[in-house]
């Protein structure tokens, strides 16, 4: 094989209105007010019983070993190679897409293996590409150079190989990788090809021995991604504008999994590996009874404290770290994770070749209910419906006694004294998601930042808009404010800033819904010599792929 180098490579290629918005404005606030009724009652949030057409609980959950499918593998100083290739070999119950990551390490072989290592750990790793396309892989999450960040810049052709090399600089927490070649991101990733990437530290010691949690066991990895039955990936024309969304929802390859639990603290590392999916996080009890739980981390690692929630938004690529505690449940009772009903607030759009030459504003499709809340799509699963996901049966009493701590890790606020504010849009038109009315052209960095400044992003999505996960690479950034954000959002908002649960700590991806605007305070600190590339995207990787993206240069 030959090595890539590391030089970037070419890739495939008024009045009314005003008066207009302010009536779709209103019947957005409306709608969402509705649905924010309906997600806070019991009776008419709960998802069905039927986690998919026909099925329910019928396997469980798959839990890695120390080899195979999704198994942990701690990196040392020797470096290790990545393949992209087809997919093989995996457990009769995984439904998995035709492509996978393997690696091997001794005699074990990986397959889309969770990669352990230590901050301040040299990650030293190879890609192999056997796939018939181009490819490159991006370390999600982790504060990294450009040659290292996989952002597309440069890709390695079939039969080619791309060196990884660099120190882990992130606090412990849960990042990860995944393909990000322009234009066919969304087809590599659902097709198979992700992993979990832990980092360890300190904090995280101290909670697992605070805890008594050993991975695996009373830790749970929990890797999330929507599926339809056909294994490849085939989008159609209305896919690519609101999002790739399959039928049946799996974890951990896994539809419909059940898993066997004792009265104790379990905590929940969780991956939204979905292409678009957004879901909205919650526990039930067989009776229909809430049961809260403790979010204790998101993108960027532990909480400096815990939150107690009874739901959470979990949109494509965000992490989630929870603890579910089931000390006082009986045996042979059993929880449910499920996604609760909510307004996905879709627009109606059409593709560009459907529309006329002026620009054409989309509107949105509410329904009167939030369950069918949804603009035209080929899955069965709408978004915003509601569903079961993952079952827990309790079949244990154990004595249990630890309590969880009151301070999680050290969270330093970032200063934004003296920040510049750089406005940034998201919106549509002439046929494509666009932020600040542009399109990803290869080469071109529309966002130029100073090395070591802070900058405060004010993050406007048209209220004729759909939700958008916005991913920043090579920084962490701490959401600072929400404003103007749907009712059924607000809802949940923990302080006078509009924030929410899962805006705590640091983040690198924050979802942004229609009408609503959100401020992030980014610290572009870099020990990298010479000018940085980075990207700004959509994490809805139908709208990646189209072009909602933007490079930015830090020098």
């Amino acid at each position: 094989m030959t090595r890539v180098p590391r030089t970037a490579s070419p890739q495939p290629s008024s009045a009314a209105f005003i008066q207009r918005r302010r009536v779709l404005q209103a019947l957005v606030a409306l709608a969402a007010a509705s649905t924010a009724r309906a997600t806070q009652s019991d009776d008419a949030a709960r998802a069905p019983e039927a986690c998919t057409s026909g099925a329910q609980w019928t396997q469980r959950l798959f839990i890695p070993g120390d080899r195979g499918y999704l198994a942990r593998v701690a990196l040392g100083d020797a470096p290790l190679a990545l393949r992209a290739t087809r997919s093989r070999g995996l457990p009769a119950q995984i439904f998995h897409g035709p492509l996978a990551y393997t690696l091997r390490s001794g005699a074990r072989e990986f397959v889309n293996p969770t990669l352990v290592v230590r901050r301040g750990q040299r990650l030293r790793m190879t890609l192999d590409n056997a796939l018939d396309a181009p490819t490159i892989t991006h370390w999600h999450g982790l504060s990294v150079d450009t040659n290292n960040d996989g952002g597309g810049l440069t890709l390695a052709a079939p039969g080619q190989r791309y060196e990884y090399a660099f120190d882990v600089r992130n606090r412990g927490g849960l990042y990860w990788y995944h393909p990000h070649p322009h234009g066919a991101s969304a087809g590599q990733v659902h097709d198979g090809l992700y992993g979990a990437l832990e980092v360890h530290d300190d904090d995280e010691a101290a909670l697992r021995s605070a805890l008594d949690l050993t991975p695996g066991s009373t830790e749970l990895m929990l890797v999330l991604q929507d599926r339809r039955d056909g294994r490849a990936y085939a989008a159609s024309a209305m896919d690519t504008l609101h999002g790739y969304l399959g039928d049946d929802l799996c974890v951990n390859g896994v539809p419909c999994a059940w898993h066997g639990v004792a009265t104790r603290l379990y905590r929940l590392r969780m991956l939204n590996a979905c292409n678009a999916r957004t879901l909205l996080l919650a526990f039930r009890t067989a009776g229909g009874t809430r049961v809260p739980f403790l979010l204790i981390g998101s993108d960027g690692g532990l909480l400096a404290s815990p939150q107690r929630c009874e739901q959470a938004f979990f949109a494509a690529a965000e992490r989630l770290d929870i603890l579910l505690d089931l000390r006082a449940m009986p045996v042979g009772e059993t929880v449910v994770l499920e996604s609760l009903a909510f307004d996905a607030m879709h627009a109606n759009v059409a593709p560009a070749s459907r529309q006329g030459p002026e620009p054409v504003q989309p509107q949105h499709e509410h329904a009167s209910t939030a369950s069918a809340t949804v603009a035209p799509r080929t899955a069965s699963w709408p978004e915003g419906a509601p569903r079961p996901l993952l079952q827990f049966r309790v079949g244990e009493r154990i004595d249990y006694t630890r309590r969880v701590p009151e301070r999680l890790s050290a969270i330093e606020p970032i200063d934004v004294a003296g920040a510049r504010e750089r406005p940034l849009r998201l919106g549509f038109n002439k046929g494509r998601w666009r932020i600040n009315d542009r399109v990803f052209a290869m080469g071109e960095t529309p966002i130029e930042v100073a090395r070591d400044s802070t900058e405060v992003w004010l993050l406007r999505n048209y209220y004729t808009s759909m939700p958008h996960a916005m991913h920043l690479h090579g920084f962490q950034f701490e959401v600072r404010e929400r404003e103007t954000s749907p009712d059924f959002v607000s809802s949940l908002k923990i302080d006078d800033r509009g924030r929410l649960a899962t805006d705590l700590g640091y983040k690198d991806t924050v979802l942004v819904w229609p009408g609503e605007s959100v401020r992030l305070a980014i610290r572009f600190a870099l020990p990298f010599p010479g000018e940085q590339i980075y990207m700004f995207h959509c994490h809805n990787l139908e709208h990646e792929d189209a072009g909602m993206m933007l490079g930015v240069k830090v020098a």
